[in-house]
């Protein structure tokens, strides 16, 4: 007599990531073991050249067949590494399309499913790569750029910095081949230039030195594809210009920028050319992306706080990834741009989250860096060239900050107007043009009717006042009025406010995820850190002071000339 069925259907269990017992395997990695079944049972008992024969006599049958070979191929090397070479040979040898197929499925392995993957698979899929590289295979560019995206901002964790070094190690083996990666390069310098200020710990000091070792050695021999990264270059660089073999790179973009490149004409070049979508993205994961734009277009104003806390528990809970937040940031103001639909609907606005970000910022250092992201696309702002949502969150995050959080509009306005002069010395007229120029364009577009009501508030410290009305003059009123009570009174934390700007605000463009290619200080406020304007890096003269030295003695006059042929 047959045993009843027990009702329960038991799952195989996942060779490629990591389940709960309460989670099963995806379609994605059911066909990838279906097709992996499929080239066992084909290749059972064949020697090595009746296995070949039998796998082109297959494929020969469809295209059908020939997937299911490069798939199954593919999958047995991410599962088993003792087969690897072989079947990568195989692989090769039976690709009828450039091995286009398995190039794909790597790509959406490592994009949809690399946090879950076994720690053996992803030291296959880094096989897989490198093997993809050495053999020149066209698109192997494409697996890299998403790999890297899989490198998070802010996280020194073991597998995170194993990431790094791994891949810094197979650019650097194989950098006669990144060199001609004229697409890929600019990831490569963006990715490792961001992260690097994370290594700063001794522990790290190897992966660090090798970070710097690769984005040094493409910048001085392929600045010119560098270049196309635009301002976000000198963001990044700036904050690594104390390393000491940036600081002779930093000279060389302050002083001699022929020496770097010959089509190269200064940092203005770089300032005026905005930073590509591409590569701000590129600086969250895949899920911190899907994670926050789905905060950004699916929650409602008001009823954020438990997404927040549980972003800021996945992403932000570490000393560490205070960093990220300039990552985050630079994303909302230059990447997401809402429509004009979700403008005017009750979901939590773009300024609310960066008041979020700003206020729970713990590091005084980190919360300067990510001022300056806020800030950044205001310093070289062009009406004709550039978007006003780049600039819309800052202006509005100071709106609406003045009533509940009264010390972060101080404090950005105290920023905006410091940098207006220190931001960098050597361009103080284009910075200042740029921010005159964001800031009429805010008023002309009316994001806000008025920015008296901001520059011009009783709330604000008297000394804060007089430095607004010193470097705004002609956005400031004749008489200083408190105007505080016409601001609605908005928590970035907890509102139930539904429109995000002025009703009138009819000239805001249609907004969206900007287009690849056409969008592609601090003072007195508590423990605050000053903001480090871009050095202008001294000129060294030499000056002969053999007279004033014969008018010492002694042990001073006999250290001086040891001194004197020194610089």
């Amino acid at each position: 007599m047959a045993k009843p069925e027990s009702g329960i259907k038991k799952h195989a269990p996942s060779r490629l990531s990591s389940l709960s017992v309460l989670e099963t395997r995806d379609e994605l990695e059911e066909k990838l073991d279906k097709c992996y079944k499929c080239v066992t049972n084909l290749l059972n008992g064949l020697s090595e050249r009746e296995a070949n024969d039998a796998l082109n006599a297959y494929i020969s049958k469809g295209a059908g067949q020939h997937e299911e070979v490069q798939l199954g191929l593919l999958f047995s090397i991410l599962v088993d590494s003792k087969t690897a070479v072989k079947c990568y040979r195989d692989m090769t040898l039976t690709s009828r399309d450039g091995l286009n197929i398995v190039l794909l499925k790597t790509n959406t392995i490592i994009y949809e499913k690399w946090l879950r993957l076994a720690d053996s698979v992803r030291t296959q899929i880094l096989w897989l790569i490198r093997e993809l590289i050495k053999n020149n295979v066209p698109g192997a560019d494409s697996v890299c750029f998403i790999l890297l995206r899989q490198i998070s901002g802010g996280d020194i964790s073991t597998k995170n910095v194993y990431l790094c070094e791994s891949t810094v190690d197979m650019f650097y083996e194989n950098k006669s081949w990144l060199e001609k990666q004229t697409g890929l390069i600019p990831s490569v310098v963006y990715t490792f230039l961001r992260v690097m200020i994370d290594h700063n710990l001794p522990s790290l000091a190897t992966v660090r030195q090798k970070e710097t070792d690769l984005c040094i050695l493409l910048l001085r021999e392929k600045f010119v594809e560098c270049m196309v990264i635009g301002r976000d270059l000198v963001r990044l660089l700036q904050n690594v210009s104390r390393i000491p073999e940036f600081e002779k790179l930093w000279f060389d973009l302050m002083k001699n920028p022929t020496a770097i490149s010959p089509q190269f004409t200064g940092l203005l070049q770089l300032f005026q050319i905005r930073t590509s979508r591409k590569y701000l993205v590129s600086r969250l994961t895949p899920d911190m992306e899907n994670k926050l734009v789905f905060l950004i277009t699916k929650v409602k104003f008001g009823q954020q706080k438990r997404y927040q806390d549980w972003f800021q528990r996945q992403y932000l809970s570490t000393p560490e990834s205070q960093t990220l937040r300039c990552d985050l940031i630079r994303y909302i103001c230059a990447v997401f741009h809402p429509s004009n639909e979700l403008l005017c609907s009750d979901i939590i606005p773009r300024w609310a989250v960066i008041g979020w970000l700003l206020t729970t910022c713990t590091s005084p250092v980190a919360l300067s860096i990510a001022k300056l992201a806020l800030f950044y696309d205001w310093y070289f702002f062009e009406p004709e060239k550039d978007s006003i949502m780049n600039i819309e969150p800052a202006i509005l995050v100071m709106y609406h900050s003045m009533r509940p959080h009264p010390a972060i509009t101080a404090t950005l306005l105290d920023f905006i107007a410091r940098t207006y002069n220190n931001f960098c010395p050597m361009l103080m007229n284009q910075v200042k043009q740029g921010i005159k120029l964001s800031l009429q364009t805010i008023v002309n577009k009316r994001v806000l009717p008025s920015l008296s009501p901001l520059f011009d508030n009783s709330k604000l410290d008297k000394e804060l006042r007089m430095l607004l009305q010193e470097t705004f003059p002609e956005f400031c009123s004749v008489e200083v009025k408190d105007e505080v009570n016409k601001l609605e009174p908005i928590d970035v934390d907890n509102s139930n406010g539904e429109n995000h700007l002025d009703n009138n605000s009819s000239e805001i463009p249609d907004a969206r995820f900007s287009d690849d290619e056409d969008d592609i200080p601090i003072g007195r406020l508590g423990n605050d850190v000053k903001f480090q304007p871009i050095r202008d890096m001294p000129c060294y003269q030499h000056v002969d002071i053999s007279e004033n030295i014969q008018q010492l003695a002694g042990d001073i006059k006999d250290l001086t000339v040891e001194l004197q042929s020194e610089r």
